[in-house]
Parts: structure tokens; C-alpha cells; sequence
């Protein structure tokens, strides 16, 4: 089920920002007819047919680095990969398995790769085989570099499989499957006045794991958030459901004896959670617990960022990766109790690739956009199985004001967390603003205001109240919880504080 997990895979979005042998596939695709598929040829390489070899070189053509496909009459990957590793053995007396085969998914393809390493005129040859099997046809893709000399191939090799096209008889693509096709990689189910209880979380940014986000409060006026590994190696998957025999939570405990089962049944676009609850479990009350029920949930988007907290709990460091170029926000005091927020972009046109996932940043602005990478003797971004690990080693004499005031020499590691996204890009209409407005102040402050009522403005922003109507000595009153004013994307400010806000990321 590992497939479910491929949306925001952050080390494939980390090495295609970053790295210097990134390749973008346009509409320049080969056909070739007698493997019937089509292959998406990058830019700046060339691509060459041998026989019964068709290589993308990525640099000289006829010599390392290279991408290349072949094909062979097998109908099992795995009988495949045990054959063609005897072969290869009796190819290089030093070959080494550096990674033993294994699934994983690349687009929507099911595959399997295996590596190997060994010394061609003294240099070690990285030696990378993704396989899949059509209709009795194993199609093995390859790339071959030489890390010690520069020669590698990036992403190329993910990119080239998961833009590869399988033909039919037509010449259109396969269709997706139906279990493609129902998957979001969020699902959320609100109350009936609108507020977020339970999302599942498909994005795989915690140990590939699926997780489940909940809302309890313990009997206080305000919700917080709690979480729940779904264990998705056990899993059954039957009759377009999902079916779970392990849950943990963030901690590790397992807590799987509280459910007598958890489904979850995916129906067209929605998917349903359907939860019988061991009701001798049950500890506190219905605010804090996953009750037996089902509940209907709607698909949605989902971001990802990754933060640093202090060891009291602050949020100190947190990064954004959703666009062009990455926004390191900083978190402030200047010697006040009060943080302030400050962002710096990392401009990913000028870093610098270390490896597959790490990468050094060369140029840093600050949000007026003066160049302040003077104040870093270096600064590094390294994937730590899912993680990133931030090490700052600052130019001390660049320091202004206290350590209050600066990002200071360091090793920081940023955990990923994820946060409710709509699934289409803005821009929005007032009605979807709304409800955004509201889950946006829901998860900021753990209080949903059940109403909400938006005015558009002449200079076409949309100002939101945010409001409930409680009762008092039989007399009602509103009681506004905000008032915010915004664009079309969901962009502007809190009308209160002052302070800029967005919706969405």
C-alpha cells in the first residue's frame, strides 16, 4: 500500500528542486512500438536507440552517466531480479548488492529496484535497476553513475519511469485503476456545524505511515489535536476498503485492542471511516475518544512543512518547500516576551547539491530582499528519513543585536507536519473562503466559530466575520471570534491585530 503514500514524497521534491542534474520532460516523447510504451525524454539529454537497448545520456553521449531501458520476456519481477543478479555476478566479480530488491511505487507504477555498485578503471559504478511487469513483458530501467566524477543522473531515472506511457492497441495510456483513481492523499469528516474532527492524512510525511488527525478537547472550551498511526504494512486491502490491525500513537503505543476494527471504505470520490469501538477502552468522554460510527469524509489537499521547537515548546524554525524557492521562518524576541515572525529565502536556483538529499544553500534573502548570505559560512538541508536537518555555521561577525535576533550556529532538526489544504488551487469564491476562514481560526486558536459572514469589497477583497450567537438571560448576542479581510486566494490581514495572514500555503 506503500502507493498511497507517494504525493508529497519530500525526497524526490527535495533532489528535483535542488539538484544540478534535475531534467523536466516536456510533450518530447519516443515511441517505441515494439515494447509499446513511450518514453518522455528530458531536456538537454539525448536519447539513442541500440538494438534492443534505448539509453537517455545525460551528458556525452555513448559513456556514463545514462538512463537506459531494455526489456525481457518475464512475468515476475522477482523471478526476474534473482536471475539477472546471477548474470550480472558472472558480469563483475566485485559486485556488491548495495540494496536488496524492494517495492515501492513510482508515479502509479508498482516496482521494484535493486542496486548494485562495482569498479570500472578503478572508479565505483552506482548501478540502479527499476523493474515492473506488463503482460508477461519486464520492462528494467537503468542508470549508471560515477558519483567520485561528477556523472550522475538526479532524478532522472524516477522522472523517466514515471512519465514512461504503456500503450494499448489504441495508443492511449492504460487507464488509471479504480484504486488509482479514488485516492486523495487527505480525507476530512466535519461535524455538522462545519468543524474538522478526524482527517486522514495520506501524505506520508510521517514514517510512511497513514495518519489520523483528531480533534479532542478533555472537557476544556478548546480543541486540541491529537494523533494516531495507521499501520499501513498490516493493512488488508479488499473490496475498496482498508483494513487496519495496528494503531499506535505518536509515542509508539499500541492501541489496537481499543478498536474491534477500523475500515476505511473509499466510494467514489469520499472515502467512509468506519470505526467499532471496544467500548471497554473508552477512557474520559466522547471528546476525547474515536467513537464507534461512520464517518463520511471529503477528499481534500494537504501541505507540508517541517519545524524546529525549542526545548520549552516554542516554535523557533519553520520551512516551507511549497514554492519556487524555500522560506525559512524565523521566530524572534528582540528582547521582548513577545515573538515576532521573519522570513528568509533559500534561492534554489544557486544551491549547491551535496548527494542525492542534501544540499547547500548559497544565497539567503531576507523579505525586503537584501542578500544576506554573507552571515553564513554555510548553511546545509539534509533529508533525514523525512526529516530535515538544518546545520548553520554562522559568520559570528556578521551578528546583530542578541541570540534573541539572529538564526545562530547549529544543528536543527525540523520535523515534518502537515495541514489541510483544498484541493484546487484559487482562486476562491466567498463561500469557500469562509469556510476556510473558519477552519484557519479553528486550528490556530482550537475554537470553531460556527458562523460566518462575508461582505465583498469594492476593490473586490472579501471581509469575513467570524461569530457565534450565544444566549444570555434569554437575550442573544453575537460574540465575533475575527474579523479578517482578504483576496481572492485568501491573502490579507487580520482586521483586529493587523497582522498578516493566508489562508493556505
Amino acid at each position: 500500500m506503500k502507493k498511497l503514500l507517494t504525493a508529497l514524497c519530500f525526497i524526490l521534491v527535495f533532489t528535483m528542486s535542488f539538484s544540478s542534474f534535475c531534467y523536466a520532460a516536456g510533450d518530447n516523447y519516443d515511441t517505441l512500438a515494439d515494447w509499446n510504451i513511450k518514453i518522455a525524454v528530458p531536456d538537454d539529454t539525448t536519447a539513442v536507440l541500440k538494438g534492443s537497448e534505448y539509453y537517455i545520456y545525460a551528458q556525452s553521449v555513448g559513456s556514463i552517466p545514462y538512463v537506459m531501458l531494455t526489456t525481457y520476456k518475464y512475468d515476475s519481477e522477482e523471478t526476474f531480479i534473482t536471475d539477472f543478479t546471477a548474470y550480472m555476478k558472472k558480469q563483475y566479480s566485485d559486485l556488491k548488492v548495495t540494496s536488496e530488491a524492494q517495492k515501492k511505487t513510482i508515479g502509479k507504477k508498482k516496482c521494484y529496484e535493486i542496486d548494485y555498485t562495482y569498479k570500472v578503471s578503478g572508479y565505483d559504478v552506482k548501478d540502479r535497476r527499476i523493474v515492473f511487469t506488463v503482460d508477461g513483458l519486464t520492462y528494467m530501467f537503468v542508470s549508471k553513475e560515477v558519483e567520485a566524477l561528477g556523472m550522475t543522473v538526479g532524478t532522472m531515472l524516477e522522472d523517466v519511469v514515471s512519465q514512461a506511457q504503456l500503450l494499448n492497441d489504441d495508443g492511449d495510456p492504460f487507464p488509471e485503476t479504480e484504486e488509482d483513481a479514488v485516492l486523495a492523499n487527505t480525507y476530512l469528516y466535519r461535524q455538522k456545524d462545519g468543524m474538522p474532527k478526524y482527517w486522514l492524512d495520506f501524505t506520508g510525511a510521517m514514517a510512511d505511515n497513514l495518519v489520523l488527525h483528531c480533534y479532542f478537547r478533555s472537557d476544556e472550551p478548546t480543541f486540541y489535536e491529537s494523533l494516531f498511526i495507521l499501520d499501513l504494512e498490516t493493512a488488508d486491502y479488499k473490496d475498496d476498503s482498508l483494513i487496519f490491525h495496528n494503531v499506535y500513537t505518536m509515542g509508539g503505543i499500541d492501541v489496537s485492542s481499543w478498536f474491534k476494527s477500523l475500515t476505511i471504505q473509499f466510494k467514489g470520490e469520499k472515502a467512509v471511516m468506519k470505526v467499532k469501538r471496544n467500548e471497554s477502552t473508552l477512557a474520559g468522554g466522547s471528546e476525547d475518544n474515536i467513537l464507534t460510527g461512520n464517518y463520511s469524509m471529503e477528499p481534500l489537499g494537504a501541505g507540508v512543512d517541517f519545524r524546529y521547537y525549542k526545548d520549552d515548546g516554542q516554535l523557533k524554525y519553520w520551512l516551507d518547500l511549497s514554492g519556487d524557492d524555500m522560506k525559512l521562518h524565523a521566530m524572534f524576541q528582540s528582547g521582548d516576551p513577545e515573538y515576532y515572525e521573519k522570513i528568509f529565502t533559500f534561492d534554489s536556483k544557486t544551491a549547491k547539491a551535496l548527494g542525492e538529499n542534501s544540499v547547500e544553500i548559497k544565497k539567503v534573502l531576507t523579505d525586503t530582499g537584501e542578500d544576506v548570505s554573507r552571515w553564513f559560512k554555510s548553511l546545509t538541508l539534509t533529508d533525514v528519513e523525512g526529516a530535515i536537518l538544518m546545520n548553520v555555521i554562522r559568520d559570528e561577525s556578521t551578528l546583530a543585536g542578541g541570540s534573541e535576533d539572529n538564526i545562530l550556529t547549529g544543528v536543527y532538526m525540523l520535523e515534518p507536519r502537515t495541514y489541510l489544504q483544498p484541493k484546487e488551487e484559487g482562486p476562491y469564491k466567498a463561500k469557500e473562503l469562509a469556510k476556510w476562514a473558519q477552519i484557519y481560526y479553528f486550528t490556530n486558536n482550537g475554537f470553531y466559530p460556527p458562523e460566518a459572514e462575508v461582505v465583498k469589497n469594492k476593490d473586490k477583497t472579501f471581509t469575513i466575520h467570524l461569530f457565534e450567537v450565544v444566549d444570555l438571560d434569554g437575550v442573544s448576542h453575537t460574540a465575533t471570534s475575527a474579523w479578517y479581510t482578504v483576496d481572492k486566494y485568501g491573502v490579507g490581514k487580520d482586521d483586529t491585530t493587523g497582522q498578516e495572514i493566508r489562508f493556505f500555503r
